[in-house]
């Protein structure tokens, strides 16, 4: 009779344990679905506020952005041009303030060379080489003006782009012309191709020419050094704050 006493007291202790484990698993579980991760609804909160600053950015650029963010990796920006890019300064500042500068980083690439030379000395490799997650090219026609056909001009642009492209298939490309000058001729020509070229490819094309005063209008000359070899301080600021608004969204503040 003793031993049955206990093995049966032992059962129903073993019992009392069982159902107050499970009891626990079940509160536990409970918990879990009603209380939310605050972690995970802030970085919610903080990758939309981030993404509302990228607003303006291509479809593609924006969603390879929130992969960096939700990786914690940065997010890449090339910027490509000739050697009137004194912008650049002021617009990666702007991205470093705005994105921090863990999570949106820049580099620059100038050439004081032809979009044929360019191609000729394999320039574009090196720009492949960065890794560059969003591209901004300035398609070197100011340096071709005068001494290349526009469609030579374009078919180094293309050149560029299918070698950038390959070495990183999910990069994306924007387009943007050089500096206006006062009565450009050819050269408005040259531009307005471009911005066909970047229509027809479904490409980002960066205006900034809407932001200067009109290539017939004198005024332009104000913003431009005295032979128009290049902006003067005054035409970098116009530039580098049309870029600017562009890559941070005001409106996201």
């Amino acid at each position: 009779m003793k031993y049955f006493l206990t093995a049966v007291w032992a059962i129903i202790c073993i019992g009392i344990l069982a159902y107050g484990h499970i009891h626990w698993n079940q509160q536990t579980a409970v918990k879990a679905v009603v209380e939310p991760d605050l972690n995970q609804e802030t970085s919610e909160t903080d990758y939309a506020d981030y993404l509302a600053l990228a607003a303006n950015w291509p479809e593609e650029a924006k969603q390879q952005f929130k992969l960096a963010l939700e990786e914690e990796k940065p997010y890449k920006i090339l910027f490509v041009g000739s050697a009137a890019m004194e912008w650049e300064k002021s617009v990666t500042q702007s991205l470093s303030e705005n994105f921090g500068s863990d999570r949106v980083i820049t580099a620059k690439h100038t050439y004081n060379l032809s979009s044929k030379d360019i191609v000729a000395e394999n320039k574009q490799v090196e720009l492949a080489a960065e890794q560059g997650q969003l591209v901004v090219i300035e398609p070197f026609l100011f340096n071709d003006n005068g001494k290349l056909k526009i469609d030579v001009t374009l078919s180094n642009l293309t050149k560029i782009i299918e070698d950038i492209k390959a070495a990183n298939p999910n990069s994306t490309l924007i387009l943007q012309p050089s500096y206006p000058i006062y009565l450009p001729k050819y050269y408005s020509t040259q531009v307005e191709a471009l911005k066909e070229y970047a229509t027809a490819n479904n490409m980002t094309y960066l205006d900034h020419w809407a932001a200067w005063p009109a290539t017939d209008n004198p005024e332009i000359k104000n913003f431009l050094n005295e032979d128009q070899s290049a902006p003067n301080e005054q035409g970098y600021q116009v530039w580098g704050q049309f870029l600017t608004d562009y890559f941070v969204n005001k409106k996201a503040n």
